[in-house]
């Protein structure tokens, strides 16, 4: 089955969004006539006083930031270093109507040393079911401000190993299970390796495997 993905850059650790909103504050200032002394008013020649002319200002301020996806099942540490903490991968939830087959994707994250986890790109199946055999979601590693991410994805069904091609010569993937759904194989690659392609999954007794959409998105 043919399938498509998308993916999602996570800046500072969440999803920025941000809109216009324009305060308008007016001040005023009424006009009087100023009296002489004696108490009689002025004459045809005093001028009144200016009036004070209106002022508006318009501020542009970020929205909140909408909150980070929650985990779903165990975070699976790669074990790989960052720029700041390590990278790790995590299931996320994925609620859109337009996709009823899709119900979760595979974010890319770090933990860092105090224990926070960030949200740093994401991708997810938009093309029928997200666990229809073979692989899903490959996104390429990219250059970003956490560092070099990792190429990553997940295969929908048995793989024992995964592998790809790169620079001529076989690499094969770091490999877990998704805690909260066994039968799915979340899958990464060291990220001084680039330019993978031709993925290919092989079953305990070096059978192949379906390959699914094995096209790794780039960008």
């Amino acid at each position: 089955m043919k399938s498509t993905r998308t993916r999602w850059l996570y800046a500072g650790g969440s999803a920025v969004a941000c809109a216009a909103v324009i305060a308008v504050g007016t001040v005023a200032a009424n006009a009087g006539m100023t009296g002489r002394t004696g108490g009689a008013a002025a004459g045809a020649g005093a001028a009144p006083a200016a009036p004070v002319p209106s002022t508006s200002a318009a501020t542009r301020r970020p929205d909140p930031s909408p909150p980070k996806p929650e985990p779903i099942g165990a975070v699976i540490d790669s074990g790989i270093a960052a720029r700041e903490g390590s990278w790790v991968f995590y299931g996320v939830p994925v609620a859109e109507p337009a996709l009823p087959k899709v119900r979760f994707g595979v974010m890319a994250g770090r933990r860092l040393p105090g224990g926070t986890l960030t949200a740093d790109v994401m991708t997810n199946e938009v093309t029928g079911s997200d666990r229809a055999p073979g692989f899903h979601a490959v996104q390429a590693g990219m250059g970003i401000e956490a560092g070099q991410s990792p190429t990553f994805g997940y295969y929908a069904g048995p793989a024992a190993r995964i592998t790809g091609r790169a620079n001529g010569r076989t690499v094969t993937a770091h490999q877990a299970r998704w805690s909260e759904d066994r039968s799915v194989v979340v899958f990464w690659f060291d990220p001084a390796v680039k330019g993978i392609g031709k993925l290919a999954a092989y079953d305990q007794g070096g059978r192949k495997l379906p390959t699914g959409n094995a096209g790794v998105g780039v960008g």
